[in-house]
Protein backbone atom coordinates (compact mmCIF):
# COMPACT_ATOMS: atom_id res chain seq x y z
CA UNK A 1 0.00 0.00 0.00
CA UNK A 2 1.38 3.64 -0.80
CA UNK A 3 2.09 6.28 1.39
CA UNK A 4 -1.02 8.51 0.06
CA UNK A 5 -3.34 5.29 -0.37
CA UNK A 6 -2.52 5.12 3.40
CA UNK A 7 -3.48 9.08 4.20
CA UNK A 8 -6.13 9.12 2.30
CA UNK A 9 -7.33 5.94 4.31
CA UNK A 10 -7.19 8.24 7.20
CA UNK A 11 -8.76 10.72 5.88
CA UNK A 12 -11.89 8.77 4.92
CA UNK A 13 -12.29 6.64 8.60
CA UNK A 14 -11.99 10.35 9.72
CA UNK A 15 -14.65 11.62 8.00
CA UNK A 16 -17.06 8.84 8.88
CA UNK A 17 -16.42 8.86 12.41
CA UNK A 18 -17.18 12.94 12.61
CA UNK A 19 -20.29 11.85 11.29
CA UNK A 20 -21.33 9.78 14.38
CA UNK A 21 -19.86 12.51 17.04
CA UNK A 22 -22.64 14.36 18.57
CA UNK A 23 -20.47 16.45 21.35
CA UNK A 24 -18.99 19.65 20.34
CA UNK A 25 -15.54 20.24 19.89
CA UNK A 26 -13.45 21.77 22.44
CA UNK A 27 -11.26 24.47 21.33
CA UNK A 28 -8.42 26.36 23.20
CA UNK A 29 -6.74 29.89 22.19
CA UNK A 30 -3.32 30.89 23.37
CA UNK A 31 -0.27 33.10 22.90
CA UNK A 32 3.25 33.57 23.71
CA UNK A 33 4.81 37.22 23.03
CA UNK A 34 8.89 36.94 23.40
CA UNK A 35 10.50 39.95 22.36
CA UNK A 36 13.52 41.31 23.60
CA UNK A 37 17.13 42.95 22.60
CA UNK A 38 20.37 41.08 21.87
CA UNK A 39 24.10 42.27 21.42
CA UNK A 40 26.44 39.93 19.08
CA UNK A 41 30.25 40.93 19.16
CA UNK A 42 32.48 39.48 16.69
CA UNK A 43 35.32 41.97 15.84
CA UNK A 44 33.49 43.27 13.11
CA UNK A 45 31.41 46.67 11.58
CA UNK A 46 28.22 44.62 12.33
CA UNK A 47 28.42 44.12 16.15
CA UNK A 48 25.12 45.98 17.24
CA UNK A 49 22.80 45.72 19.71
CA UNK A 50 18.87 44.49 17.87
CA UNK A 51 15.61 44.61 18.58
CA UNK A 52 14.16 40.91 18.18
CA UNK A 53 11.61 38.65 18.40
CA UNK A 54 12.26 35.11 20.07
CA UNK A 55 9.44 32.76 18.57
CA UNK A 56 6.94 34.24 18.99
CA UNK A 57 3.35 32.56 17.86
CA UNK A 58 -0.12 32.74 18.36
CA UNK A 59 -2.78 29.52 17.96
CA UNK A 60 -5.52 27.19 18.28
CA UNK A 61 -6.29 23.39 19.55
CA UNK A 62 -9.48 21.59 18.72
CA UNK A 63 -10.56 18.40 20.42
CA UNK A 64 -13.98 16.50 19.69
CA UNK A 65 -14.82 13.20 21.04
CA UNK A 66 -15.98 10.48 18.38
CA UNK A 67 -16.96 8.32 21.01
CA UNK A 68 -15.89 7.23 24.36
CA UNK A 69 -12.08 6.17 23.44
CA UNK A 70 -11.52 7.99 20.31
CA UNK A 71 -10.66 11.74 19.93
CA UNK A 72 -9.85 13.77 16.94
CA UNK A 73 -7.53 16.47 17.28
CA UNK A 74 -6.56 19.59 15.07
CA UNK A 75 -3.41 22.33 15.47
CA UNK A 76 -3.03 25.72 14.16
CA UNK A 77 0.02 28.41 15.06
CA UNK A 78 1.52 31.31 13.38
CA UNK A 79 4.62 32.92 14.56
CA UNK A 80 5.39 36.48 14.18
CA UNK A 81 8.92 36.86 12.80
CA UNK A 82 10.61 39.09 9.49
CA UNK A 83 11.91 37.54 6.26
CA UNK A 84 15.49 37.37 7.94
CA UNK A 85 13.95 34.90 10.61
CA UNK A 86 14.59 37.44 13.91
CA UNK A 87 13.10 40.47 13.97
CA UNK A 88 9.94 41.81 14.52
CA UNK A 89 8.71 44.05 11.55
CA UNK A 90 5.58 45.99 11.49
CA UNK A 91 3.08 44.99 8.41
CA UNK A 92 4.82 41.42 7.43
CA UNK A 93 2.62 38.80 7.86
CA UNK A 94 2.90 35.96 10.21
CA UNK A 95 4.43 32.58 9.22
CA UNK A 96 2.97 29.03 9.65
CA UNK A 97 4.75 27.01 12.42
CA UNK A 98 1.89 24.36 12.46
CA UNK A 99 -0.83 22.89 10.90
CA UNK A 100 -1.92 19.59 12.28
CA UNK A 101 -5.05 16.93 12.10
CA UNK A 102 -4.76 13.72 14.19
CA UNK A 103 -6.66 10.48 15.75
CA UNK A 104 -6.08 10.20 19.68
CA UNK A 105 -6.69 7.45 22.31
CA UNK A 106 -5.63 6.27 25.59
CA UNK A 107 -2.48 4.98 23.99
CA UNK A 108 -2.24 5.89 20.53
CA UNK A 109 -2.03 9.53 18.04
CA UNK A 110 -1.47 9.84 14.64
CA UNK A 111 -0.77 13.40 13.72
CA UNK A 112 -0.38 14.70 10.10
CA UNK A 113 0.45 17.82 8.18
CA UNK A 114 3.45 20.69 9.06
CA UNK A 115 4.25 19.82 13.20
CA UNK A 116 7.32 19.64 15.28
CA UNK A 117 9.88 16.59 14.44
CA UNK A 118 10.20 13.45 16.38
CA UNK A 119 13.92 14.17 16.47
CA UNK A 120 13.37 17.95 18.13
CA UNK A 121 10.32 16.60 20.86
CA UNK A 122 12.95 13.69 21.80
CA UNK A 123 16.80 14.78 21.63
CA UNK A 124 16.74 18.14 20.36
CA UNK A 125 14.18 20.45 21.97
CA UNK A 126 15.48 23.57 23.82
CA UNK A 127 16.82 24.26 26.72
CA UNK A 128 16.75 28.13 27.18
CA UNK A 129 13.71 30.72 26.85
CA UNK A 130 15.08 32.10 23.62
CA UNK A 131 13.67 28.79 22.22
CA UNK A 132 16.51 28.17 19.47
CA UNK A 133 19.62 26.79 21.36
CA UNK A 134 22.77 26.46 19.89
CA UNK A 135 25.07 22.96 18.53
CA UNK A 136 21.95 20.96 18.11
CA UNK A 137 21.54 19.16 14.76
CA UNK A 138 18.72 18.75 12.96
CA UNK A 139 15.37 21.10 12.41
CA UNK A 140 12.71 21.45 14.66
CA UNK A 141 9.74 21.73 12.68
CA UNK A 142 8.75 20.73 9.11
CA UNK A 143 5.91 20.12 6.42
CA UNK A 144 4.44 16.93 5.25
CA UNK A 145 4.72 14.75 8.41
CA UNK A 146 2.79 11.78 9.31
CA UNK A 147 3.90 10.79 12.62
CA UNK A 148 2.83 8.02 15.33
CA UNK A 149 2.75 8.30 19.15
CA UNK A 150 2.45 5.45 21.65
CA UNK A 151 2.82 6.12 25.07
CA UNK A 152 2.05 3.76 28.07
CA UNK A 153 3.03 4.25 32.00
CA UNK A 154 6.79 5.30 31.55
CA UNK A 155 7.14 4.08 28.15
CA UNK A 156 6.76 6.47 24.90
CA UNK A 157 7.29 5.19 21.33
CA UNK A 158 7.22 7.10 17.81
CA UNK A 159 7.53 6.97 14.37
CA UNK A 160 7.84 9.34 11.17
CA UNK A 161 7.76 9.85 7.66
CA UNK A 162 8.63 12.58 5.75
CA UNK A 163 7.44 12.95 2.38
CA UNK A 164 9.69 14.43 -0.07
CA UNK A 165 8.36 17.83 -1.98
CA UNK A 166 7.30 16.59 -4.98
CA UNK A 167 10.45 16.30 -6.34
CA UNK A 168 10.63 12.32 -7.40
CA UNK A 169 11.10 10.79 -4.65
CA UNK A 170 8.94 8.84 -2.06
CA UNK A 171 10.06 10.16 1.10
CA UNK A 172 12.86 12.62 2.53
CA UNK A 173 13.19 11.11 5.92
CA UNK A 174 12.05 7.98 8.24
CA UNK A 175 12.43 8.76 11.79
CA UNK A 176 12.12 6.41 15.14
CA UNK A 177 12.32 7.28 18.71
CA UNK A 178 11.93 6.12 22.25
CA UNK A 179 11.64 7.51 26.07
CA UNK A 180 11.55 5.65 28.99
CA UNK A 181 11.17 7.28 32.47
CA UNK A 182 11.95 6.05 36.20
CA UNK A 183 11.31 8.04 38.67
CA UNK A 184 13.69 11.61 38.35
CA UNK A 185 15.34 9.46 35.57
CA UNK A 186 14.39 9.67 31.51
CA UNK A 187 15.84 8.59 28.85
CA UNK A 188 15.42 9.44 25.23
CA UNK A 189 17.01 7.59 22.26
CA UNK A 190 15.93 9.14 18.19
CA UNK A 191 17.31 8.47 14.97
CA UNK A 192 17.09 10.18 11.52
CA UNK A 193 17.51 7.92 8.56
CA UNK A 194 18.01 10.78 5.13
CA UNK A 195 16.50 9.04 2.34
CA UNK A 196 16.74 12.34 -0.47
CA UNK A 197 19.09 11.55 -3.47
CA UNK A 198 22.04 9.48 -3.62
CA UNK A 199 22.23 10.42 0.54
CA UNK A 200 20.88 7.72 2.51
CA UNK A 201 23.28 8.63 5.72
CA UNK A 202 21.83 8.67 9.42
CA UNK A 203 21.47 10.80 12.36
CA UNK A 204 21.21 9.37 15.85
CA UNK A 205 20.64 11.03 18.80
CA UNK A 206 20.30 10.37 22.86
CA UNK A 207 19.73 12.70 25.92
CA UNK A 208 19.28 11.87 29.83
CA UNK A 209 17.52 13.73 32.16
CA UNK A 210 18.08 13.58 35.88
CA UNK A 211 15.16 16.01 38.49
CA UNK A 212 16.22 15.99 41.75
CA UNK A 213 14.07 18.50 43.95
CA UNK A 214 14.55 21.85 42.10
CA UNK A 215 17.84 20.76 40.49
CA UNK A 216 17.75 19.10 36.52
CA UNK A 217 20.51 18.02 34.93
CA UNK A 218 20.56 16.82 31.33
CA UNK A 219 23.45 15.69 28.68
CA UNK A 220 22.47 15.43 24.93
CA UNK A 221 24.95 13.73 22.27
CA UNK A 222 24.08 13.82 18.76
CA UNK A 223 25.94 12.20 15.91
CA UNK A 224 25.47 12.57 12.00
CA UNK A 225 27.23 10.24 9.34
CA UNK A 226 29.11 12.09 6.29
CA UNK A 227 26.45 11.33 4.08
CA UNK A 228 23.43 12.84 5.79
CA UNK A 229 23.04 16.51 4.96
CA UNK A 230 19.10 16.57 5.59
CA UNK A 231 19.14 19.74 7.05
CA UNK A 232 22.40 20.95 6.05
CA UNK A 233 23.93 21.00 9.84
CA UNK A 234 23.58 21.94 13.10
CA UNK A 235 21.65 24.52 14.44
CA UNK A 236 23.43 28.01 14.71
CA UNK A 237 21.77 28.76 17.20
CA UNK A 238 21.03 33.52 18.23
CA UNK A 239 24.36 33.44 17.98
CA UNK A 240 24.64 35.23 14.36
CA UNK A 241 24.28 38.76 12.96
CA UNK A 242 21.23 39.62 10.88
CA UNK A 243 21.08 42.58 9.77
CA UNK A 244 23.83 42.62 7.00
CA UNK A 245 24.21 42.74 3.37
CA UNK A 246 24.74 38.65 3.64
CA UNK A 247 22.39 37.73 6.22
CA UNK A 248 22.13 33.97 5.44
CA UNK A 249 26.22 33.82 6.17
CA UNK A 250 26.45 36.06 8.82
CA UNK A 251 26.85 32.67 11.56
CA UNK A 252 28.42 31.68 14.77
CA UNK A 253 28.38 27.87 14.17
CA UNK A 254 29.71 27.13 10.06
CA UNK A 255 28.01 24.26 8.99
CA UNK A 256 30.60 20.87 7.62
CA UNK A 257 28.04 18.62 5.04
CA UNK A 258 30.23 15.92 3.80
CA UNK A 259 31.91 14.87 7.10
CA UNK A 260 31.08 12.82 10.08
CA UNK A 261 29.61 15.27 12.73
CA UNK A 262 28.96 15.09 16.42
CA UNK A 263 27.27 17.72 19.45
CA UNK A 264 27.64 17.19 22.56
CA UNK A 265 26.16 19.24 25.82
CA UNK A 266 26.13 19.36 29.21
CA UNK A 267 22.91 20.98 31.18
CA UNK A 268 22.09 22.15 34.38
CA UNK A 269 19.10 23.95 36.02
CA UNK A 270 17.98 25.17 39.64
CA UNK A 271 14.93 27.06 40.37
CA UNK A 272 14.65 28.82 43.62
CA UNK A 273 11.12 30.49 43.82
CA UNK A 274 11.08 32.91 41.37
CA UNK A 275 14.21 32.70 40.50
CA UNK A 276 15.70 30.12 37.72
CA UNK A 277 18.95 29.77 37.15
CA UNK A 278 20.30 27.78 33.57
CA UNK A 279 24.01 26.47 32.25
CA UNK A 280 25.22 24.81 29.33
CA UNK A 281 28.15 23.51 27.99
CA UNK A 282 28.64 22.35 24.49
CA UNK A 283 30.57 21.02 22.03
CA UNK A 284 30.33 20.72 17.94
CA UNK A 285 32.91 18.55 16.17
CA UNK A 286 33.60 18.04 12.35
CA UNK A 287 36.14 15.19 12.05
CA UNK A 288 37.73 17.19 8.97
CA UNK A 289 37.26 21.27 9.68
CA UNK A 290 37.44 21.18 13.51
CA UNK A 291 35.38 22.29 16.51
CA UNK A 292 33.30 24.95 18.04
CA UNK A 293 32.44 25.01 22.17
CA UNK A 294 30.15 27.06 23.32
CA UNK A 295 28.91 28.07 27.02
CA UNK A 296 25.83 29.86 27.47
CA UNK A 297 24.44 30.91 30.95
CA UNK A 298 20.99 32.77 31.93
CA UNK A 299 18.93 33.92 34.77
CA UNK A 300 15.27 34.10 34.74
CA UNK A 301 12.91 35.78 37.09
CA UNK A 302 9.21 34.33 37.06
CA UNK A 303 6.97 37.46 37.72
CA UNK A 304 3.96 35.76 37.58
CA UNK A 305 2.70 32.10 36.22
CA UNK A 306 2.25 34.21 32.94
CA UNK A 307 5.05 36.76 32.81
CA UNK A 308 8.81 36.72 32.71
CA UNK A 309 12.41 38.30 31.95
CA UNK A 310 15.25 36.94 31.57
CA UNK A 311 19.19 37.61 30.61
CA UNK A 312 21.15 35.15 29.08
CA UNK A 313 24.79 35.28 27.67
CA UNK A 314 26.72 32.71 25.60
CA UNK A 315 30.24 32.51 24.27
CA UNK A 316 31.85 30.65 21.34
CA UNK A 317 35.00 29.35 20.74
CA UNK A 318 36.19 28.36 16.93
CA UNK A 319 38.94 26.32 15.51
CA UNK A 320 40.87 28.63 12.81
CA UNK A 321 39.24 25.94 10.47
CA UNK A 322 35.80 26.89 11.72
CA UNK A 323 35.72 30.42 11.18
CA UNK A 324 32.28 31.97 11.86
CA UNK A 325 31.26 33.06 8.76
CA UNK A 326 31.69 36.68 9.58
CA UNK A 327 34.83 38.88 8.92
CA UNK A 328 37.99 37.04 10.01
CA UNK A 329 36.57 36.66 13.39
CA UNK A 330 37.76 33.60 15.57
CA UNK A 331 35.14 33.64 18.10
CA UNK A 332 31.16 35.12 18.49
CA UNK A 333 29.57 36.08 21.45
CA UNK A 334 25.49 37.52 22.89
CA UNK A 335 23.89 39.00 25.37
CA UNK A 336 20.19 39.14 25.40
CA UNK A 337 17.23 40.79 27.63
CA UNK A 338 13.72 39.46 27.20
CA UNK A 339 10.31 39.43 28.04
CA UNK A 340 7.70 36.50 27.53
CA UNK A 341 4.15 36.96 28.29
CA UNK A 342 1.81 33.65 27.88
CA UNK A 343 -2.11 34.04 27.98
Amino acid sequence: MTFIKTILMIAALSISLFSHSQSAPETETYVSLRAGFNYVHSDGPDDAANGRDFLSRAGIKAKQQINTELNALALLEYGERGDNGVDFKQNEGPGLRRLQLGLANKHHKILAGSQTLIWHSFVRSAYFSDGNDTLRQGTIRDDDLLQYYFSNGPLKLAAGLHLEAQEGDSLDQLQLAGQYQFGGIKTQLAWSKDQRGDNKGNLLGARLWWQLDNLTLSGYYHLADEDYDLYAGSSTGNVRLTETPQQNSQNGVPSCNNEERSSAGLYSSYRFNDHQLHGRLATDQCKIQGDVRSAKVEYINHLSKQFRLWISAEGLSNDLSRRPATRNATSMSELQLGVRMDF
